[in-house]
């Protein structure tokens, strides 16, 4: 099937179907400890970051989610447009359409006429293997955009039940670690190992060190097992994939996870729905979060139905931060906070710190 048609069936099953995992984010388990006297002045706090050289006004970006398709535009223009008021950041969709039909680029360009904020291309990790991708598809990515950052994907479970899906992922780190390493030589952009809602482990991250940033993506917000099992059209394929359609580590664990063998930047995402789960995450160490699903289906509506979303979430997170007496993001990194059951025995028993 035409990429292009892929991209939209993905768009139009996740603004109109049930395609949330079933199981939660484990960001239940982590309970903020209140400070009753506070101790700061509201109108004080900053959520300002610094993040791939530039500053955002609260850490914030919206995930990577569309590009590739005729009508793309219009939602990557709505984000975009949003962004650039709020000042906060934005990835792109996987960018393969365009590395396959230069024609399909501006459904990417098109960001770049409506904000200067922090902007994050995006490739398919499994696709430097089966296409051969190298230097030139990054540079490519990444002049397209102008990209501040590039997000490299892993999406294992997506594509074992994607009908087109590709599954040979052998020695993808290796072959990865020498690419960056090389494009490095001559180019100084930051890479980011990103998940699509399925989670990296603690061991996933030692692999992935030479990786700048850690996007989590955990489970507990959209499945794209879901997404692509509602394209399977055979019966007997559907019957064996229905039981991995809520596989994956939820958020809260993988951040965790991640925290406890890698120490550069993370960024906590996977079914974050308010402004105390962006709390949450920062909490737990993470340096920025990102936000996906919400804000695609806001985008359908308009550029001010995004605005109107991400603000909502800015303003509970900076009342979340009155609250445990956290005047800027670095003090929230620091703040004590309860780790609840099952999440503390899952840690326990994966050998992290508790």
């Amino acid at each position: 099937m035409e990429i292009s048609i892929r991209k939209l069936e993905h768009i139009f099953l996740c603004s109109h179907c049930n395609v949330e995992y079933d199981r939660s984010t484990l960001l239940e388990c982590i309970e903020l400890i209140h400070k009753g006297t506070s101790n700061i002045n509201f109108d004080d706090i900053n959520t300002e970051v610094k993040l791939f050289g530039k500053r955002l006004s609260a850490p914030i970006i919206v995930s990577g989610m569309t590009g590739g398709f005729r009508g793309a535009e219009e939602i990557n223009k709505n984000i975009a447009k949003a962004v650039e008021e709020l000042n906060l950041g934005m990835g792109l969709g996987s960018q393969r359409a365009a590395i396959v039909n230069k024609e399909l680029e501006d459904t990417y360009r098109v960001v770049r006429d409506y904000t200067e904020s922090l902007v994050i291309g995006n490739l398919g990790a499994v696709n430097f293997i089966k296409d051969g991708w190298d230097l030139e598809v990054i540079d490519r990515a990444i002049e397209m955009i102008d990209a501040d950052a590039l997000a490299i994907h892993f999406n294992p479970l997506q594509e074992i039940i994607q009908p087109e899906g590709d599954v040979n992922f052998k020695n993808i780190s290796e072959k990865l670690k020498d690419i960056i390493s090389e494009y490095k030589k001559h180019r100084d952009v930051p890479f980011i190992a990103k998940q699509v809602g399925e989670g990296f482990s603690k061991e996933d991250a030692k692999e992935l060190e030479y990786f700048d940033a850690i996007d989590v993506q955990g489970s507990g917000g959209t499945s794209w097992a879901k997404v692509e099992y509602y394209r399977v059209k055979d019966k007997e394929k559907r019957e064996i994939l229905k039981n991995f359609l809520n596989w994956g580590i939820p958020t809260a664990q993988s951040i965790l996870e991640v925290k406890s063998s890698y120490n550069k930047i993370i960024i906590g995402s996977g079914g974050l729905r308010s402004g105390i789960d962006i709390a949450k995450c920062l909490a737990l160490g993470c340096s920025c979060t990102a936000v996906a699903l919400p804000v695609l289906r806001a985008a359908l509506k308009g550029y001010e139905k995004v605005v109107e979303l991400l603000s909502k979430y800015i303003e509970e997170l900076k009342i979340t931060m009155f609250l445990v007496g956290a005047e800027n993001i670095e003090e929230l990194r620091r703040i004590p906070y309860i780790l609840k059951e099952p999440l503390k025995s899952i840690l326990v028993e994966r050998g992290c710190k508790v």
